[in-house]
């Protein structure tokens, strides 16, 4: 049983900026920045309207004639119930312990911080905190389902210098150093296994590490108002080390999970087809494949727990408009596909992760040449789906709202 209830500390330890099931594909996240947001992420590496585009392509700060700040947060509030079918369900009810949950995934924020400093007509520096994953969700401490449900948060941070080199007029490379720290603490109980003590913890696990990457981006531009970009962001392999302790079997004893958090490509596109109107779109490609199971052991190399995750590469369609208003206001939307990673049977009410749709709108107003402020809002569509993790059948859906705030200035 320990394998099962311990399947999510991986998956916890894995993340440092909160989320939930309806965001990127299972706990990617794409919230970067509140310009994206409002385009749905569409052409994000070819664009370049301010600072965060270094979060997705460190070549296209050769966009930029003179230093460049952007920073702001996305907050998220998912709409995510789970309830409990099947008879393990009507064994917990007759016990008299709670078998739905509502709102599972927490409300969170997401900040971000970029920074541009052109060098000279060639070279150009920048700097980007974000995240890429993360993820929490919490049940109620006597739920009947205990051994899988809990609390589980993941957090990541991602500090990221980049440099950039224009090679010509139509050709610019740039290329970027990842630090990822990972913070993450996982909680499950004994549900209908001790129906007189369900709240009693049978898992509690905490940990944190640093992994490191790279990335490296292309930006090519047919002229001014064509241009298209391809970026390539590696794996970081993580070793999480914390403690271990089950009140349940009195064990306490330090572990270790090992994690990739996957590889991400991204091709992007961005063509100014009037004065006034902008297209852009874009697909990504996430290297799930790596995530094949969830395994954790002791110092002395014993194994805690072991779990085949045979998670799938996973990709994201966006396509978005951007409208010059007037001198004051840009009006942007979009539309996105997330296509889920998970395969159907090996779904956990942990990540009740679905297909999604994006859409999303967003403005941005120029209070003075300098300084602008953008604001965004995106609704995620989840469809439900059955979950089953045995002895144990689920529904799970929900939807989520996302909104975001941001400050870019030119200096």
């Amino acid at each position: 049983m320990s394998k099962n209830i311990l399947k999510l500390s991986l998956v916890a330890a894995a993340i440092l900026v909160v989320t939930e099931p309806a965001h990127s594909a299972a706990f990617q996240l794409a919230e970067q920045n509140a310009t994206g947001l409002g385009r749905a992420f569409a052409g994000e590496g070819a664009i370049g309207d301010n600072a965060s585009v270094v979060g997705r392509n460190p070549a296209a700060m050769t966009l930029f004639d003179g230093p460049a700040l952007s920073a702001g947060a996305i907050y998220i509030n998912p709409d995510v119930d789970v309830e409990g079918k099947g008879n393990t369900a009507l064994v917990g009810q007759a016990a008299g312990l709670p078998t739905s949950s509502k709102d599972i995934a927490d409300s969170a924020v997401a900040p971000f911080f970029y920074y541009v400093q052109p060098v000279n007509e060639q070279w150009a520096l920048g700097f980007g905190a974000f995240t890429n994953y993360g993820l929490s969700t919490t049940y109620q401490d006597n739920h009947y389902a205990g051994p899988v449900a809990g609390k589980t948060d993941l957090l990541t941070l991602n500090l990221n210098p980049n440099v950039a080199f224009k090679v010509n007029e139509h050709l610019s490379l740039g290329a970027g150093f990842n630090a990822v720290y990972a913070d993450a603490e996982v909680t499950r109980h004994a549900g209908i296994l001790a129906p007189l003590a369900p709240s009693t913890e049978v898992v509690s696990l905490k940990g944190d590490d640093w992994g490191y990457g790279w990335n490296v981006g292309l930006l090519l531009e047919a002229d001014d108002d064509n241009r298209w970009a391809l970026t390539y962001r590696s794996k970081v392999d993580l070793t999480l080390e914390g403690d271990f302790s089950s009140q349940s079997t009195g064990i306490n004893s330090p572990g270790k999970l090992d994690l990739s958090l996957p590889a991400i490509t991204e091709l992007s596109g961005f063509h100014q087809v009037q004065p006034d109107w902008a297209l852009h779109y874009g697909i990504m490609f996430t290297e799930w494949h790596t995530f094949k199971e969830l395994r954790a052991v002791s110092p002395q190399g014993n194994e805690l727990f072991q779990k085949d995750e045979g998670f799938e590469n996973s990709w994201r369609l966006s396509a978005g408009a951007t409208h010059q208003l007037n001198d004051k206001f840009t009006l942007r939307g979009g539309i996105a596909y997330d296509k889920s990673p998970v395969p159907e049977d090996s779904r956990s009410i942990s990540i009740p992760d679905v297909d999604r749709t994006w859409y999303t709108l967003g403005a941005t107003y120029a209070i003075n040449d300098n300084l602008s402020m953008d604001a965004a809002f995106a609704f995620l569509d989840g469809k439900k789906v059955t979950v089953n993790e045995a002895p144990f059948e689920f529904e799970s859906g929900g939807d989520a709202y996302l909104f975001g705030l941001q400050m870019n200035y030119a200096f």
